[in-house]
């Protein structure tokens, strides 16, 4: 059995926090921990500039030693905002935070039992078994994590089970190189869609994902995994429509983030899993992601990724309103300085490639550049 493997597995659904995690409460048995961080960032992006919240944060972590070499462990997590709102939705995290409108909302929330030899079970909102796979490219501090399909739809990827995925129940275990993860969504979950110019709101009931990792080499990680669910959508004609949506990804990842050099690439295929920048599901599409950086060791982390999400055909989501391209491209650099386990400061660059053409009419992307700082505890 290899425990190190064991411990990468749970630490993808405990979703650690920082290493300044604070202590609250422990003794032979129990641990409290709480974690988290205050992100903010100015941001200028389409002729506007603001200060914004990046995705600020607050986690309570439980751990609880049983017999037979069980442990039980239960993880909450709130997204908070404390700088106002905004209108400028730049990222999966600021569009979940447009849409739940709060002050604070909910991110994870899930209770587990894991053993070294059995492997763990988990239930509630969690990270899912499909991000395993794609993981790896999630790295940027501004952009990033648009092209994989993880977080779909609501900027969460909780309805589909891609992402952060509701009402789930998760199976891990690891067994010498290889590890793996089940997945089902037991829900009956509905979602308005005010971004979306033809969707009124999509109902899911049960879907299912899966992934599987192999240790190839010391620092290479290969990875697959999927996730598929079947919905109805509400027009706001009146009328329904019922599709399957189903995203299946490959990866590669060599390396950690505090190694001097670190890189992950992934590719997925997608239908009806994602929305254009008009709201319109796009009926088959794939998505590349790639990520890389180097650890300079004194503080300074440089690193540079690229997001690509392109449609396969053209589609017709209104009538004479032919989709005829729509290809989400961009490049992004940053660098990143901690000055200790508490404090980061950040600038994050963003060269936009997009195209979308619609009745024959075209948008682009929009450049954007951020700075910001980042205060975890």
């Amino acid at each position: 059995m290899n425990k190190t493997l064991i411990a990468a597995a749970l630490a993808a659904i405990t979703a650690a926090p920082a290493a300044s995690a604070v202590e609250l409460y422990k003794d032979a048995n129990n641990e409290v921990t709480m974690g988290g961080y205050a992100d903010a960032r100015i941001l200028s992006t389409d002729g506007e500039t603001e200060l914004v919240n990046g995705a600020s944060r607050i986690n309570f972590n439980f751990s609880h030693k049983l017999s037979n070499g069980w442990n039980a462990f239960a993880k909450m997590e709130w997204g908070v905002n404390p700088f106002g709102d905004t209108s400028l939705v730049y990222n999966n995290d600021s569009k979940f935070s447009a849409s739940t409108g709060d002050f604070i909302s909910n991110r994870l929330g899930y209770v587990g039992l894991s053993n070294d030899k059995y492997g763990s079970f988990s239930f509630g909102k969690q990270w899912s078994a499909y991000y395993d796979v794609v993981v790896g490219t999630d790295n940027g501090l501004v952009w990033g994590g648009s092209a994989s399909g993880a977080y779909s739809l609501d900027g969460s990827g909780g309805i589909d089970g891609a992402g952060r995925a509701d009402k789930a129940v998760q199976y891990r275990n690891s067994f010498g190189n290889f590890s793996f993860a089940l997945q089902a969504q037991l829900q009956s979950n509905q979602i308005a869609l005010d971004n979306s110019s033809t969707l009124d709101s999509l109902e899911y009931n049960d879907t299912y994902g899966a992934s599987v990792s192999y240790k190839l080499m010391d620092k290479l990680v290969l990875s697959a995994g999927g996730n598929v669910g079947e919905f109805q959508g509400t027009l706001k004609n009146g009328s329904t429509i019922s599709e399957t949506d189903s995203i299946y990804a490959v990866s590669a990842t060599w390396g950690a983030l505090s190694d001097g050099l670190y890189a992950s690439v992934n590719y997925n295929k997608n239908e009806y899993h994602e929305l254009d920048k008009n709201g319109f599901l796009i009926p088959s599409a794939y998505g590349v992601e790639a990520f890389v950086s180097y650890n300079l060791g004194n503080g300074f982390r440089p690193y540079a990724y690229y997001n690509l999400l392109d449609a396969d055909d053209a589609y017709t989501p209104v009538a004479g309103q032919t989709v005829t391209e729509n290809t989400m491209q961009y490049a992004a650099a940053g660098v990143e300085f901690k000055w200790d386990s508490n404090i980061m400061m950040y600038v994050e660059g963003k060269a936009d490639f997009s195209k979308y053409v619609q009745g024959g009419v075209k948008s682009e992307g929009d450049n954007a550049i951020a700075v910001g700082v980042r205060y975890s505890f």
